[in-house]
């Protein structure tokens, strides 16, 4: 195959992923390179991707974020995460700060979702309840503030 042919069928595969979904150019050199695409090749399609603005970083870590948002985790958990998809820490507080979530009403919504209304019967419920809500990314006080919100409501 000629370094021509390679290059237009690197290019359409780059048009093929991004049609499906927003990928960051990390995750499109490695699909391209799975595909045994040259590197040079690689470089010079997504050169050119992002130069027409069919692919931009920015605009995947807008959807990727609020994605994780909606999905419930917390923004520990998005800046540990963002690292595998190439986006920079700076790039997502940039656009945290944008989106603005209340992180607060995250937690108290994934707990209630996962957990329902009740508050915990005991401490090891509590505890299982916390260690849920860190894991999917929440700071301790979002969580004491989640969970007293619950036993607040269960009072009413």
């Amino acid at each position: 195959m000629t370094a021509e042919n390679e290059r237009l069928q690197a290019e359409e595969t780059l048009i093929r992923l991004l049609a499906r979904r927003e990928h960051s150019a990390r995750e499109l050199k490695q699909k391209l390179k799975q595909r045994g695409f040259d590197h040079q090749i690689i470089e010079m399609v997504l050169t050119k991707a992002q130069e027409n603005g069919w692919q931009s970083d920015r605009r995947f870590a807008q959807v990727w974020v609020r994605a994780c948002i909606a999905k419930g985790d917390g923004v520990r958990k998005i800046m540990a995460r963002a690292p595998q998809k190439g986006l920079s820490s700076e790039l997502i507080e940039d656009i945290l700060q944008t989106e603005q979530p209340n992180w607060n009403q995250a937690c108290y919504e994934r707990l209630i979702k996962k957990f329902g209304e009740t508050p915990p019967q005991d401490q090891k419920q509590r505890d299982k309840m916390i260690r849920h809500l860190m894991q999917r990314g929440y700071s301790f006080g979002e969580i004491k503030q989640a969970l007293d919100r619950q036993a607040n409501a269960d009072a009413d």
